[in-house]
């Protein structure tokens, strides 16, 4: 079976997009700022230039290196979840689970030592379909037991 990413982030063309005006608005904010200064003018356009420079590093900072990690990973070995806002970063190796309980919008998770509550309400509604029927699919191959709740 084909390993399952889900991972809500900006889409590869959004990202180019947001790139190419970042550099177009960085080259322009510097070129701004670097006449000014070697004028030893500091005119309303030097601090323009300056301001641009800042909204050009941190937009290409927020499309590249600050997008989200993957909020579920599943291969035929582990279950990685990571739903920061339930405080639930953790992965899951497929021998320790006892159960499996598939709710609407929810799933359980019983294993030898603790059961692991997951809401799945945050995910889109094809993605839950796909992400419930690779459970189902995992729980028949390796013989874990699992039931609607």
């Amino acid at each position: 079976m084909n390993d399952l990413i889900i991972k809500y982030a900006i889409s590869k063309k959004i990202k180019m997009q947001a790139l190419v005006v970042s550099i177009y608005l960085l080259l322009i904010s510097l070129t701004l700022a670097v006449l000014d200064f070697s004028k030893n003018q500091y005119t309303v356009y030097f601090f323009v230039g300056i301001v641009g420079i800042i909204i050009a590093v941190s937009l290409i900072l927020s499309v590249t290196i600050s997008q989200p990690k993957p909020l579920i990973f599943l291969t035929n070995d582990v279950l990685s979840l990571n739903f920061p806002i339930q405080r639930l970063i953790k992965d899951i190796p497929w021998q320790q689970v006892a159960n499996i309980g598939i709710g609407l919008s929810s799933i359980t998770l019983e294993m030898e030592d603790e059961k692991v509550y997951v809401d799945l309400d945050v995910l889109r509604y094809h993605d839950l379909k796909v992400l419930k029927s690779r459970l189902i699919e995992i729980a028949e191959a390796k013989s874990i037991p699992y039931s609607n709740l």
